[in-house]
């Protein structure tokens, strides 16, 4: 049985790339209209490298949505940390992520982000469902419809206000985790089975070692 999605099989483990865990809410029936009808309030990633003497190098980051914000924000802070290459691996929040950003980003503003969630026979590693059913992803309240009665639904413009979207600081470290077993789902589907050797191997033993717990002297 294979136990990954073909295409990504076939266009192999990529050591450079960047696993991307995203939050959202659902937004009320008024909204339906809007281009993704579940508000954006976090992204989550975990970008991993190579450096000059071929060991792997990592780095972790989240963004939420704070006061103030909104999800435009979001979209420029995760379009400053891409590159023009490298894998961009996702797995499905109800629906699938390079979807909804292409559904929200604004094509000029958002280039590396369109590009990208457009290319998902290519860069992008959009996992299936079947694969990562074991990632949990911390549950969110609902936002409720604050229109009123005499609002069409087509005027509705899912404004959220700032009480409601979970605590930031709260859903930035559940980003990360969640970004970091994305990561780690990933490369097992590809040296899960394979020699030592393997750079699907190598990434998940050096991804241990950064995040054991280092002592006060370190």
């Amino acid at each position: 049985m294979n136990l990954i999605d073909a295409s990504i099989e076939a266009r192999g483990f990529a050591p450079v790339s960047i696993a991307l865990a995203v939050r959202t809410i659902s937004a009320c029936f008024a909204a339906l209209h809007r281009p993704d009808n579940r508000i954006l309030t976090g992204i989550g990633l975990l970008a991993s490298t190579l450096d000059s003497a071929g060991d792997y190098a990592f780095a972790l980051d989240a963004r939420c949505l704070e006061d103030g914000d909104g999800i435009i924000d979001l979209l420029d802070w995760l379009e400053d940390r891409l590159s023009d290459d490298g894998a961009i691996v996702s797995w499905p929040n109800w629906g699938s992520v390079p979807a909804r950003l292409i559904a929200l980003a604004n094509p000029d503003r958002h280039r590396r982000i369109v590009a990208a969630a457009a290319d998902t026979a290519g860069r992008w590693r959009d996992m299936p469902q079947g694969h990562v059913w074991h990632l949990k992803q911390a549950r969110a309240n609902a936002m409720p419809c604050l229109c009123g009665s005499s609002v069409r639904v087509d005027e509705c413009d899912g404004a959220m206000p700032m009480a409601l979207p979970p605590d930031p600081n709260t859903t930035a470290q559940q980003l990360k985790r969640e970004a970091i077993a994305g990561c780690q789902a990933w490369a097992r589907g590809f040296g899960a089975f394979d020699d030592h050797a393997h750079p699907a191997q190598r990434a998940l033993r050096a991804l241990d070692r950064w995040q054991a717990p280092r002592s006060p002297a370190d």
